[in-house]
């Protein structure tokens, strides 16, 4: 059985011209190849399959050519054609994914003394170098501070943060973008027609949404699908070659969800799951759609736009909703991502996001809410008409029973009207409010039609209660035209039906009676601190 070369070897680029979309480290590479001023150590990091390692060998042949050093390798030299090989005794690639330990650094520190074999440099490649442990970068660290005139390291990484800073601050940073979809599709028309393969714009469009931003994995499913059969396949057989909705049923769900139809959105997600695809890669390729259709929307660019490439089958025929639903769609979008990825059971999750998106139908902005309620709301009211505002009532529970009391005899019947306590703490809202907060710690009971007894926490309270009562007589007279008998203490007079004073002081405490309603709680037992009486007589004891 013969083996053939993949696409992704066969069409690696062997030049910095070759590259795609990596303009500025392309510029900057090559502007300190032709000034000669090239560092000793620099950082290649971004997403996979972005080129990094790609460029670190062009550089090495760039830096070694016999011609160079040059920007545009003769790619005919001996030192050259090595490189392209990989078969340089100058140009050592390192995995630093299986060699991390501090003997390994030692190593290349001492293969680091040597001068070149052929080449005018020894450059040093090591992929992967955030797999380094931390012992391993200190034994690195002071090769990089005085490295030898005849050596260039270039590290590679996928996770630049995991690097130390002390590395960070002796390299030269060069960031690798994604490429975008447009340039990825370009590039596999370019390779295609290379290789003489009958592939429409909509297949190659939905490989490099496939890829996500990585032109290796594009060529890698490039060479997947190439070896379904000779015939020309469709949009819909190579979606469900790679796991994912496209074509038709793509462009069904989407329009779907666009629309806020949810059994539309269910029939059709169930259909492709019953199919084999992948949710987690179906909600992908949808959010990289919404995504151009946010753009376009906000742009004002057509989605035929080279930056977005979208073929005229692919554009929804319904029509297209406001930016704000397409900005919460990709939230949920991408959330559904994350979550199948987690969930024990990824089809259920994959219609479950469905039905979420079609309710965002049933949303508004909260600018629209705020301008509805503020048209929908009565005309204001002018403040000399408004009545002063009443503070919210905290007055206690009302106390125990405290055995018979002496009460008045009942008024005629043209007597004046008769409040009740409720009544007159609503009603007069222009007591003084320190007056107001001193009654409010009483526990009151009503003796008699304007007789009130009230129950003082403390002596303290009981003393300042009783200097103002005069003041809340006073104002209750003028406002309500009654004139109150009002009788403060701590004690109830009743001893037998005396409820327990630490617990009725406790229960009544206004912070507590106000944190039961805040949480919607009650009192269920109250701790005591310090010493106890025990239930049954006998010594205390600590609780």
């Amino acid at each position: 059985m013969s083996t053939i070369l993949s696409l992704a070897r066969k069409w690696r680029p062997q030049l910095f011209t070759d590259l795609a979309g990596q303009e500025f480290v392309v510029r900057a590479l090559t502007s300190a190849l032709k000034s000669e001023r090239l560092p000793q150590a620099l950082l290649f990091s971004g997403d996979r399959g972005v080129g990094k390692t790609t460029v670190a060998r062009i550089l090495a042949k760039a830096i070694n050519c016999q011609k160079g050093p040059t920007d545009a390798p003769c790619q005919e030299c001996e030192s050259c054609l090595e490189i392209s090989r990989g078969s340089s005794p100058d140009v050592l690639e390192i995995d630093g994914a299986s060699h991390t330990s501090v003997e390994d650094i030692r190593n290349l520190r001492e293969g680091i003394r040597y001068l070149p074999f052929k080449s005018r440099t020894r450059v040093y490649i090591i992929d992967e170098v955030h797999m380094l442990s931390q012992a391993a970068f200190n034994a690195l660290l002071k090769t990089l501070e005085e490295p030898p005139a005849h050596v260039i390291f270039v590290f590679a990484t996928t996770e630049d943060h995991k690097i130390p800073d002390t590395i960070l601050s002796r390299c030269q940073h060069f960031r690798f973008r994604s490429l975008s979809v447009p340039e990825i599709t370009a590039k596999l028309e370019e390779i295609s027609n290379r290789e003489s393969l009958a592939f429409s714009r909509p297949i190659l469009n939905l490989i490099a949404r496939t890829s996500g931003g990585s032109l290796r994995d594009a060529l890698s499913l490039l060479d997947q699908v190439r070896f379904l059969s000779d015939d020309p396949r469709s949009v819909e057989d190579i979606a469900l070659f790679l796991g994912m909705a496209g074509g038709l049923p793509e462009k069904q769900l989407l329009e779907a969800l666009l629309s806020g139809n949810l059994k539309a959105a269910l029939e059709t997600g169930d259909k492709l799951l019953s199919t084999g695809v992948d949710p987690r890669a179906t909600l992908h390729s949808l959010a990289i759609k919404v995504r151009d259709l946010l753009l376009s929307s906000a742009l004002s660019c057509p989605l035929t736009d080279p930056r977005f490439a979208w073929d005229e089958t692919e554009i929804p025929e319904t029509p297209l909703p406001g930016t704000f639903f397409l900005e919460q769609m990709l939230s949920v979008l991408v959330e559904g991502e994350m979550g199948i990825r987690k969930s024990p059971q990824p089809q259920v999750t994959f219609l479950l996001f469905l039905c979420r998106i079609t309710h965002i139908k049933n949303m508004l902005p909260l600018p629209e809410i705020l301008d509805r309620l503020s048209r929908q709301s009565p005309p204001p009211v002018p403040a000399e008409r408004l009545p002063p505002p009443s503070p919210p009532s905290r007055n206690p529970p009302p106390m125990k029973d405290a055995g018979p009391v002496a009460t008045d005899p009942l008024p005629p019947k043209d007597a004046p009207t008769v409040f009740d306590w409720q009544q007159i703490m609503d009603q007069c809202r222009d007591i003084d409010p320190s007056v107001r907060d001193l009654i409010e710690q009483c526990q009151v009971k009503k003796t008699g039609p304007s007789r009130f007894f009230l129950k003082a926490p403390n002596a303290f309270f009981e003393k300042r209660i009783q200097e103002a009562i005069p003041t809340f007589q006073k104002a209750v007279s003028s406002q309500l035209g009654v004139s109150l008998e009002l009788t403060v203490s701590r004690e109830t007079g009743n001893k037998d039906s005396e409820p327990d004073s630490a617990d009725s002081i406790a229960r009544s405490h206004p912070m507590v009676r106000e944190a039961a309603t805040l949480f919607g709680g009650e009192v269920i037992a109250i701790r005591k601190s310090g010493f106890s009486t025990p239930p049954s007589g006998g010594e205390e004891k600590k609780t």
